[in-house]
């Protein structure tokens, strides 16, 4: 999704991106390059660093001329302000407390017209219309399947590194309710855990019941799931505050779901986890196989490929909503459907079929494959995967800093011997292993976010640019630090 870009304006984006420009030259820039590289003339580039410089100030002790930055803010602690302070967030956070009945009553408390709301919305309305969601104006709220709802105010906040103590505050007799989900899926036994990921799925439960005391729920699945999550006692204290056992357990299902089973959350499961899945289907089709004939996918559910499972993720997230849950335009560009990514495609969509007899039409396997195509290149392009694991599963990571982050990917034996972990900031580190039994170790040791990676295949041209410092790898190790750029400028 394009969140990001539906928020801030073309002066804040270019803000950003030379923000970023002058971390990745160590502080020390010249505002021509940037110019050249913005495609905008040197008078404009100055007025975005005056602007940037403006912004700064307000935030920490900053001094930025035109070829030097010395600050103490950091560029996602800059981002998020940027974020917080746009009209379109403010909407957004808006519809999720109900603050107003007109839209009228939301201009003229930020003093702006209806026309600059509107205009300031465009955007944003065209990321809700591909979740076939709406914004109304009186009373000013977003209506639509509630699943859909909550996943985009997910994306939203996530996206805008927003934290779960930043959305409004649960009611008291929620707050019980909170702290059980919170305990039932801190399960280090059936996620692999880190701090990024408790804030996600914090952020998610919190949302929930916000929505819940709100009086909204979800629609039924349209099919039956398997779940890994005992469900019994949550719907037990849900039913305690008004909803009928059965009710609450509908909830639940759907949520849990979430959390554990979506294209969201299923690659930190750990391979105990998925197993677990796969074995729920096998019950309910003993000779069902994610995609016969697909070399590539032959170990889906080992727990050993992440790709597999979550492209299962997808595929079943499609087939329940109907919708792409990641709709980004990069990679559509980047992956246009071809007869090697049709075919497997197709396969999955025909083998999830299978699961759900009479519950998928013809019009789903089409919607399905369709999707589909774009996200199976990457069965033969490296790239494709690594693109999508940055953009699509690293919450809050998006593709305006995508070159910063490749930029910090270090091979085992540089991470072992030049990289030292910083321990108060665990969660700007992600550590996937392959072949390299050391990299799990030291993933374990350092208790850093860790998945399972793909040996190395033929990559892709067009981000080809972007990863040629792994192409001697076998990429039995990435660890990327989020912010190790950024703590130099602080000293």
């Amino acid at each position: 999704m394009k969140i990001d870009f539906a928020m801030l304006t073309p002066k804040d984006v270019l803000k950003v991106r030379l923000m970023t420009f002058i971390n990745d030259h160590g502080g020390q820039f010249n505002l021509a390059e940037f110019a050249a590289e913005a495609t905008v003339s040197y008078s404009r580039a100055y007025h975005v660093l005056l602007g940037l410089r403006t912004d700064l100030q307000q935030l920490g002790t900053t001094s930025l001329t035109k070829d030097r930055l010395v600050t103490t803010v950091t560029i996602d602690q800059y981002r998020h302000w940027l974020y917080v302070n746009s009209i379109p967030y403010q909407v957004m956070v808006a519809t999720l407390k109900k603050s107003y009945q007109q839209t009228s009553e939301f201009c003229a408390e930020h003093e702006i017209s209806l026309s600059t709301f509107n205009r300031r919305l465009r955007a944003m309305k065209v990321q809700l219309g591909q979740y076939n969601l709406q914004l109304v104006a009186n009373p000013l709220r977003v209506t639509g399947n509630e699943t859909l709802i909550q996943l985009l105010y997910f994306m939203l906040f996530s996206t805008t590194l927003t934290t779960p103590d930043e959305l409004p505050e649960l009611p008291q007799r929620l707050r019980g309710l909170h702290q059980a989900m919170l305990k039932t899926y801190a399960n280090d036994k059936l996620y692999q855990d880190s701090v990024s990921l408790q804030e996600r799925k914090d952020l998610l439960i919190r949302l929930a019941l916000l929505r819940l005391d709100q009086g909204y729920r979800y629609a039924p699945l349209r099919f039956p799931l398997a779940h890994l999550t005992d469900l019994r006692a949550l719907a037990g204290q849900m039913a305690a505050l008004g909803d009928t056992p059965q009710q609450a357990l509908s909830e639940l299902a759907t949520l849990d779901y979430l959390l554990t089973s979506s294209p969201y959350f299923v690659r930190a499961l750990q391979p105990a986890g998925m197993q677990r899945l796969y074995v729920g289907l096998k019950q309910r089709v003993g000779e069902y196989t994610l995609a016969p004939g697909v070399v590539e996918l032959q170990d889906y559910a080992t727990g050993k490929n992440w790709f597999a499972n979550w492209l299962f993720a997808l595929c079943q997230f499609m087939l329940l909503f109907r919708v792409d849950p990641l709709l980004r335009p990069e990679i559509t560009s980047l992956y246009q459907p071809t007869a090697a990514s049709t075919a497997p495609a197709l396969a999955i969509a025909q083998s999830m079929s299978r699961l759900y007899p009479g519950k998928i039409g013809a019009a789903d396997l089409r919607l399905v494959q369709k999707y589909l195509s774009k996200y199976t290149n990457g069965l033969t392009l490296t790239a494709a995967r690594v693109e999508i694991l940055v953009t699509y599963d690293m919450m809050g990571v998006t593709t305006d800093i995508f070159n910063r982050l490749l930029s910090g990917i270090v091979h085992l034996s540089l991470l072992t011997d030049q990289t030292v972990i910083d321990a108060q900031h665990r969660s700007n580190y992600l550590v996937l292993y392959g072949t390299d039994a050391l990299a799990l170790q030291f993933a374990k040791e350092n208790q850093l976010e860790v998945f399972h990676w793909i040996k190395e295949i033929d990559y892709g041209e067009n981000i080809d640019r972007l990863i040629k410092t792994l192409r001697h790898h076998e990429l039995s190790l990435f660890a990327l630090d989020f912010n190790n750029k950024l703590q130099k400028t602080e000293e």
